[in-house]
């Protein structure tokens, strides 16, 4: 969150601390300002708001999204959908961009932004889920998003990949052992 960030970046400050990482950082004007005055800024995992600069460590959303779209079309997936991320988080836009992409000119996708929890992708499976006569190809931002997706499948009757196709992102640790149903892009840490 925010305030906690910029609480946080003052607490560095006071600190002294001779350089900092930031896994994840919210645009703020406490962080540009920080950013201005400080030159040992890392950003980890997502690159920084338009108009900073500073080194980023990280992967290429863009290339990401577009390997599952090319993914999708070479298997010849059907009703492709895309549950991504908030716009606002540049990683989100540039994995969705990417897939829409790899997916090629005039692919028609349903799109449902969302938050990156399993509560989401399993409100999203109700509202997309509710015709179980249509197979769908699901693309979804993170694994989180995606357990929650199968779980309001499951509660429907539908299985994966049969009825429902469901591809993730992250390959969260835990998929070997908990969801060896999900396909996901794995993002090395």
């Amino acid at each position: 969150n925010a305030v906690q960030q910029d609480r946080l970046l003052a607490d560095a400050q006071g600190l002294r601390a001779r350089a900092i990482i930031l896994q994840g950082a919210i645009d703020t004007p406490r962080l540009r300002e920080f950013v201005a005055q400080h030159r040992n800024l890392i950003f980890v995992n997502r690159r920084p708001a338009q108009g900073i600069v500073a080194p980023y460590v990280g992967i290429d959303n863009f290339q990401a999204g577009f390997a599952v779209g090319r993914h999708f079309v070479e298997r010849g997936y059907p009703n492709p959908v895309a549950i991504h991320g908030p716009r606002h988080y540049s990683g989100s836009t540039a994995r969705l961009d990417g897939f829409l992409a790899g997916l090629g000119e005039g692919a028609s996708v349903r799109q449902f932004e969302s938050a990156y929890t399993m509560q989401a992708g399993y409100d999203c499976a109700q509202t997309l889920l509710a015709d179980p006569a249509k197979k769908y190809s699901i693309f979804c931002a993170n694994d989180m998003i995606a357990y929650g997706l199968h779980r309001g499948a499951v509660e429907r009757g539908l299985t994966v990949p049969e009825d429902v196709i469901i591809f993730g992102f992250d390959d969260n640790r835990l998929n070997e052992w908990l969801a060896p149903w999900l396909s996901t892009v794995k993002v090395p840490a």
